[in-house]
């Protein structure tokens, strides 16, 4: 049986608040989505189970990745049946306490399962574009010419 309207729902709402848990740093908010042995993986690495994705990102936020920054999800595609399912929405990284400007945009392609607790990632992937890296080049590539 497909999922439901109410599932499709529910599976967004999960990505949405997993996001807004990461731009207010509530790292037990953003590791809870996912399943136990669940797995996340990115341009950073693989991270699988709660400890591993939990190191991850205390890392992320201690480094200061994560300051004065708000993610935004869109485009959502969700699909599956029964107790499965698949998303993927765009997400775009903006800079909202300095004068803003879109850090990095990219593509999350998760699996989820329906739990006791809810929906859950059993896999996360983010895809971020490559723009956000040529950025970066172009701008050391430029302090390197300065400075030399």
């Amino acid at each position: 049986m497909s999922l439901s309207n109410e599932d499709k729902l529910a599976i967004t709402e999960l990505s949405n608040s997993q996001m807004r848990s990461l731009d207010n740093h509530d790292v037990e908010a953003w590791v809870g989505a996912w399943v136990p042995d669940g797995k996340f993986v990115a341009t950073y690495g693989t991270f699988a189970g709660h400890d591993a994705i939990r190191e991850f990102i205390q890392g992320h936020i201690a480094a200061g990745k994560e300051d004065g920054v708000r993610h935004l999800l869109t485009n959502y595609i969700v699909d599956g049946h029964g107790d499965r399912g698949t998303a993927r929405c765009a997400v775009t990284k903006l800079q909202v306490e300095k004068p803003p400007f879109i850090i990095a945009t990219g593509i999350y392609q998760d699996v989820v399962v329906r739990t006791a607790e809810g929906w859950k990632f059993e896999s996360r992937q983010l895809d971020i574009d490559h723009g956000v890296f040529a950025r970066a080049e172009v701008e050391a590539a430029a302090n390197g010419a300065a400075n030399g």
